[in-house]
């Protein structure tokens, strides 16, 4: 006996049925190249970021995610049983952006190449602040994170590293092989941890843009004296 062909596709708990229609594209697609509906684990993740940067992953209830998705908790549930989970798929998505950020210098010529790099990791910091604002919190949540916290920690360094040599090789930096280290460590001491010390020393609540900056500013503090006349101006810093 033959099977019956279904002619709808399977869809995610929560999602609407979509009809097929063969041979014709949806009213306002084309047939290829058809611009896709952001998926519910999608929006799931985009709207836990935006929560945990407001108020922490601790403060924020699987009802409220699921509240602000537009979706029930059980179809929550179908995409993470845990919060944990919901960290680790963030803590992916985290990693990604990090990558991009940390090799952003090798992917453009020229001087002017190094001026947004610094930028570039705060701007990552500013959008997913939860991870260096909450990092206590979320290790209790999420254990397996911390030994994967520390090979991106690792990464990150080597690239850094490697950003560093392309400026000396450029004539922007000047600095011995042991300088460098030391600028690579305490860089990273400060851009981890800048948020801590804001809250610890200043009562800060809530992070803003200008404690973006303020933080950008300490960074680029431990530069300043090791950049050539040229370095500080493709830095901006001149």
């Amino acid at each position: 006996m033959k099977r019956r062909r279904s002619d709808q596709t399977a869809q995610e708990p929560g999602d609407a049925a979509r009809p097929v229609t063969r041979g014709k594209a949806p009213a306002g697609e084309t047939a290829e190249g058809a611009p896709k509906r952001t998926s519910t684990r999608a929006r799931v993740l985009a709207t836990c970021r935006d929560l945990f940067n407001e108020r922490g992953p601790a403060a924020v209830t699987t009802a409220e995610i699921a509240a602000a998705v537009g979706i029930n908790e059980g179809n929550l549930y179908y995409h993470f049983q845990r919060k944990e989970q919901i960290l680790e798929a963030l803590f992916s998505d985290f990693e990604r952006r990090l990558e991009a950020v940390a090799t952003a210098h090798a992917t453009a010529d020229g001087r002017a190449r190094y001026a947004p790099y610094l930028a570039g990791w705060f701007t990552l910091m500013w959008e997913w602040r939860f991870f260096y604002r909450d990092g206590g919190t979320i290790f209790r949540l999420a254990p397996s994170l911390r030994p994967r916290l520390k090979s991106l920690s690792d990464a990150g360094q080597d690239h850094v590293r490697q950003a560093l040599a392309g400026m000396k090789a450029a004539g922007l930096l000047s600095a011995g092989t042991a300088e460098t280290e030391h600028l690579i460590v305490n860089a990273w001491i400060v851009s981890t941890y800048w948020i801590d010390y804001l809250r610890s020393r200043r009562g800060l609540d809530e992070v803003r843009r200008e404690h973006l900056d303020w933080g950008a500013a300490q960074v680029a503090s431990l530069f300043r004296p090791y950049l050539t006349e040229a370095g500080l101006a493709a830095a901006e810093l001149g």
